[in-house]
């Protein structure tokens, strides 16, 4: 057969295309809705009975999609008496997630989380001291009340800090700029979570926030940045310095051990 018979015989033939998964128009529809503002953050999307006779596709499919859609931190699922799915609020939920998954699977270090820090939170501090407004310095100094009642009472305030550093961001009225923080101290929370701050860190950590608390309440936005990266080198070298010294350490005693052996 020459080329241009078989070309001849292709063409008589027709083309299939595939289909897409019975789950994807869902997932596709229902993200459409939501970014065209069809529907709301809060509001009850159809049950998975009507979604599957909506779209004619099995219920098993309609639960696919919505955890595709909870993934992407579009909707939440609650059970319960009155549970169902709904719009979620706009959040870092995906981003943290998708940060975590990188710390795990590429193994990146804790520093490059400090360094990241370092390079956004001065900024987003600067920014605040702009529109710092009521509400938020009385949270603020809410926050630095309940971060001193902790220290009178031996306990740690790792979760207290990082909102410390949760409400500046929301007040640099800029929204990527708060989401990007907030990813970053999700993922922190989770790394570092399950070595409690010390009472070194929470002491240090008390001191800083005032000086910037200080300084965003004068509206003073170099001394908030400059008072910010000074709090976030400290806590790069306590946290990451240490874990070095202590890998360092470990190894050392290893091969202390090792040489005895032989």
């Amino acid at each position: 057969m020459t080329v241009r018979a078989a070309v001849a015989n292709l063409e008589k033939e027709p083309t299939t295309r595939r289909r897409p998964r019975a789950f994807q128009q869902i997932v596709d529809e229902i993200r459409a809705d939501v970014f065209r503002r069809r529907v709301a953050a809060g509001d009850r999307l159809p049950t998975e009975a009507a979604l599957a006779e909506r779209f004619g596709v099995s219920r098993l499919a309609v639960r696919e999609a919505l955890r595709v859609l909870e993934l992407q931190g579009l909707v939440r699922v609650q059970h319960g008496f009155q549970g169902g799915t709904f719009v979620d609020q706009a959040g870092a939920a995906p981003v943290t997630r998708a940060l975590e998954t990188m710390f795990r699977l590429e193994h990146l270090a804790r520093a490059e989380i400090y360094t990241a820090r370092r390079h956004l939170e001065p900024g987003v501090a600067a920014l605040a001291s702009r529109g710092l407004d009521a509400a938020v310095a009385t949270a603020l100094e809410a926050n630095l009340a309940e971060t001193e009642r902790l220290l009178r009472s031996g306990r740690p305030a790792f979760a207290t800090n990082l909102e410390f550093h949760a409400l500046v961001a929301r007040a640099c009225d800029n929204r990527i700029l708060a989401l990007m923080t907030d990813a970053v101290l999700e993922l922190l929370r989770s790394v570092e979570s399950r070595v409690p701050s010390d009472e070194t860190v929470n002491r240090e950590a008390g001191r800083a926030h005032a000086a910037i608390f200080s300084a965003l309440r004068g509206r003073d936005g170099a001394r908030a940045s400059a008072a910010m990266e000074t709090h976030l080198e400290w806590l790069e070298r306590h946290f990451v310095g240490t874990r070095v010294a202590a890998r360092a350490s470990a190894a050392s005693e290893r091969r202390r051990r090792l040489g005895r052996k032989r």
